[in-house]
Formats: C-alpha cells, sequence, structure tokens
C-alpha cells in the first residue's frame, strides 16, 4: 500500500512538473529592426515612421501574447548610405530578424548591401527610387512602396493639369531625386527651361543660385525633386526673388510635417506635390489610423501606414516559419497582404505596384490631399 501511494505521489509530481513546464513555457522574442531618419534632410517625418512602427508592435505582442514577444530597435538612418549600412550593422549584431527601412532610397541601398550578405531582409516603407528595383540584394530587398517610374508619369499629368509649360527641374543628385527627375523628363512631352542638379548635403549647395537660374530662365514652374530642408530652402529662396509661377513637388515634400523646415512659412503656399496613395478603405486601414490617432500620431503624416505594414508583414513572415527562411515567408506573405496602406504584393523584384498617388497641396500651411491620380484614371477628386 505504503509503494503504491508513493507511485502515486511521484506520477502526480512529474505530471505536475510536466503540466508546469508547458504552462510557462517562455514566449520567442522576435526582435525587429527600424531604420529611422532621425537626423538628416527628413528628421521632421521620422517622430511619425516611429509612432506607426510603436502601434504596429503592440498590437503584435497583444495578439501573440503568450507565444511570441516583439521588440522594436530603432537606429538613425541619417538619410545617407554610409550611415544607414552602419547602423544596419548594428541592428544585425543586436540580433534582428529584418530590418524595417529605411525612409531615403540611398540609405536604403546602404543599408542592404551590408544585410544581404548577412542574410537578413529588409522591408522598405519609404524607398521609391528605381534603383531599389535592380539593387544587388540576392532578393532580400522588399518594399511597400511603389516605384518613382510610375510616381514620374503622375507628376508629369499633375504639372501639366497645372498649366505647367515651361519648367524649371531642381533634382537632388542621389538615388531618389536624379531617379525621379530623370524618369519625369522621359515622361514630359513639353519643354523644360532649365534642368539643374544638386547635392542635397547641408552646405553643398546655394538656394539663391538656383532661384536665380528660375528666375533667369523665365520658367514658367518649378519641379523639385527634393527633400524637406533643401526643399524649404529653394522654396524660400524663390518667394524672396520674387517668383510667381507654380511650384510642384513629389513625396519628399508631401507631408503636413513640411512646413517645420522653413523660417518664412509663407513660402510654402501654393505648393503641389504627390505621394502615393493609401489604399481603399478597409479594416486593416481603419483600425491602424484609430490606434496611430489614439498613440497621439501627427495629422497628415507621410507613410506611416506603409511603416505599420512592413513591420506586421515582417512579423507575419516570421511567425509563419520561426527560425526558418525569412526571405521565403516573406514571399509568401507578400501575395495580396490586405494592410493599412493597402493590399500588397511583392514581384519578383520585391516591389509592388501601389494604388496611384494623391495629389497634395498647401493652402497657406494647411496641408490636405483634394485629388488622386490611377493610372487607369488619371486625375480625378479625393
Amino acid at each position: 500500500m505504503r509503494l503504491f501511494s508513493t507511485f502515486v505521489l511521484l506520477l502526480s509530481a512529474m505530471l505536475l512538473a510536466a503540466f508546469a513546464v508547458g504552462c510557462s513555457g517562455e514566449s520567442e522574442t522576435v526582435k525587429i529592426g527600424l531604420l529611422a531618419p532621425q537626423t538628416g534632410p527628413i528628421a521632421q517625418y521620422a517622430p511619425g515612421f516611429e509612432d506607426a512602427a510603436n502601434v504596429a508592435i503592440a498590437e503584435l505582442n497583444e495578439t501573440h501574447d503568450g507565444d511570441f514577444v516583439f521588440e522594436l530597435i530603432v537606429m538613425d538612418s541619417g538619410c545617407d548610405g554610409t550611415q544607414a549600412a552602419t547602423s544596419a550593422q548594428s541592428l544585425i549584431d543586436s540580433g534582428v530578424s529584418v530590418i524595417v527601412g529605411a525612409a531615403c532610397s540611398g540609405a536604403t541601398l546602404g543599408a542592404i548591401a551590408v544585410a544581404a550578405p548577412a542574410g537578413v531582409p529588409m522591408v522598405s516603407y519609404a524607398s521609391t527610387s528605381p534603383a531599389v528595383t535592380t539593387a544587388d540584394d540576392s532578393d532580400h530587398l522588399f518594399r511597400v512602396v511603389p516605384s518613382d517610374a510610375q510616381q514620374a508619369v503622375a507628376l508629369a499629368t499633375v504639372a501639366a493639369a497645372s498649366g505647367a509649360s515651361n519648367p524649371a527641374v531642381l533634382y537632388m543628385t542621389n538615388d531618389y531625386g536624379a531617379g525621379l527627375g530623370d524618369n519625369f523628363a522621359a515622361n514630359w512631352s513639353g519643354s523644360v527651361c532649365t534642368q539643374v542638379g544638386y547635392d542635397p548635403a547641408e552646405g553643398s549647395y546655394d538656394a539663391s543660385t538656383m532661384a536665380q537660374s528660375v528666375i533667369d530662365g523665365g520658367c514658367d514652374s518649378v519641379l523639385l525633386m527634393s527633400y524637406a530642408t533643401d526643399g524649404a530652402a529653394i522654396m524660400e529662396a524663390l518667394s524672396a526673388q520674387g517668383f510667381d509661377g507654380s511650384i510642384l513637388g513629389a513625396d519628399g515634400l508631401a507631408d503636413a510635417a513640411f512646413t517645420e523646415s522653413f523660417t518664412d512659412v509663407s513660402a510654402v503656399d501654393g505648393l503641389v506635390a504627390t505621394r502615393p496613395r493609401p489604399g481603399e478603405a478597409s479594416n486593416a486601414k481603419e483600425k491602424f489610423e484609430s490606434a496611430y490617432a489614439a498613440a497621439g500620431g501627427s495629422d497628415g503624416a507621410i507613410y506611416t501606414g506603409e511603416t505599420y505594414d512592413a513591420i506586421k508583414i515582417s512579423a507575419a513572415a516570421v511567425v509563419a516559419d520561426p527560425g526558418g527562411d525569412i526571405v521565403a515567408s516573406l514571399k509568401k506573405t507578400g501575395i495580396k497582404y490586405a494592410g493599412a496602406s493597402g493590399e500588397h504584393t511583392f514581384d519578383t523584384a520585391g516591389d509592388v505596384l501601389g494604388t496611384g498617388y494623391e495629389v497634395c497641396e498647401f493652402a497657406g500651411a494647411n496641408f490636405s490631399c483634394p485629388q488622386i491620380w490611377t493610372a487607369d484614371g488619371g486625375l480625378a477628386s479625393n
């Protein structure tokens, strides 16, 4: 009897121990890196990206409570290829599974040169240069925004609709500016009064000289392929020199926070700029926008839905194959993925088609996007 009792007690203890181990199994920690432009020419947009990323991480930890713990590690890209490469290496050394970013195309290309050899995939939320499509990335680079090869077509249509006939094209000589500038020129059917390339690094360009070239050329409009800091400097110089033609730009300027770059904010009045269009109304979009607003995210910020989607897609790929081939899992996850910024399907280059572009404008310092452009419908009210 005593032997039987001892056996029962031992068996009970073993079962309880097994149950305890099963119930207290540790959650798997998944580290996701974020390259944000905390410094550099679009630093004013970084808080929006980071807020959106934190919303995604909070949702992931709520959804996967007990199975996975998601940790976001943020590093500064500086909107610079060299700095982004250094930051990417730091993220890799910290054990991230995926790097989300960067924003600036040159930064993304610098980072993937480090990440791909290390076997760490990247999903960019804002890099639009056509050079991203052909990057030597061993299939490790993805993005949830369309190529500027498409945005240039939209921008040419918007410029023509604004009445521009003899525009100046002022473009940065980096991957983003040069790519967009070249594609705009290829799609513009009219004449160009002057075309000036410049290095956007602070101290490397003279905004007054560029503005004077526009005045001297008798240009009726200006196309700016710029970032925020340099774009604001050029617009203020144009205003100071009495230019009264139309000024158009692309997604580097299409954010409500662009006004933060101005000394004289009145100079932004009248700017029209394109940016990738968010997807149609959906549960994912509504859920994100509500959570982003509740977290204090700023209204009118660019690429926040895309940042959120890049985080969520990356996490879904890890969850689908923990410890496995994340690149292969990303390719599978990125098939008709219903995100906050639209439905995303990665092609063989890791690109997405997108859903067209918003046409945004500043009336004084007030920012809105009253029109859209789509490949099949052209310009229409938003």
